[in-house]
């Protein structure tokens, strides 16, 4: 049987989520010859008790891209979304259904809809509702579907 490469999008609310939940399981993965990508769905700028966000922003970010590195990551993307603040908007939606049709991963991981903390409720929820629309030709048209 010939080996086939699957793909592994990781969707987290803040820099370090993909890690937590995944971070082991992307390395193996890696080790196996998959891709793996993660994505922060927020900037992670309101997680420090002293540090303001214009210099936690620009930390998270390079503390996820040392991530990468060290895990042979495809891709760790933060998008723009303010940490704490993260809303259900048509806006999101199309942004995550971009993400996923531009990467085309095999499967898409993301936290349970249950989850404790506000952010992560509505990453998954995003996520969720983008999977559903990743086929709906005129949802987001500027992706290929």
């Amino acid at each position: 049987m010939d080996f086939m490469q699957k793909r592994f999008l990781v969707f987290g609310a803040h820099p370090d989520d993909p890690d937590i939940m995944f971070g082991g399981a992307a390395l193996k993965l890696i080790k196996a010859g998959h891709s793996v990508k993660f994505v922060s769905v927020t900037d992670g700028g309101a997680g420090h008790h002293i540090m303001t966000e214009e210099e936690l922003i620009p930390r998270r970010y390079q503390e996820a891209q040392n991530s990468a590195a060290i895990l042979g990551l495809e891709e760790y993307q933060i998008m723009d979304n303010p940490d704490g603040r993260l809303e259900n908007t048509i806006a999101n939606r199309e942004a995550i259904t971009k993400v996923i049709r531009e990467y085309r991963p095999d499967v898409v991981i993301t936290h349970r809809l249950c989850d404790y903390h506000p952010d992560h409720r509505t990453a998954s929820r995003l996520v969720l509702d983008s999977s559903f629309l990743l086929k709906v030709p005129r949802f987001c048209s500027g992706t290929p579907v």
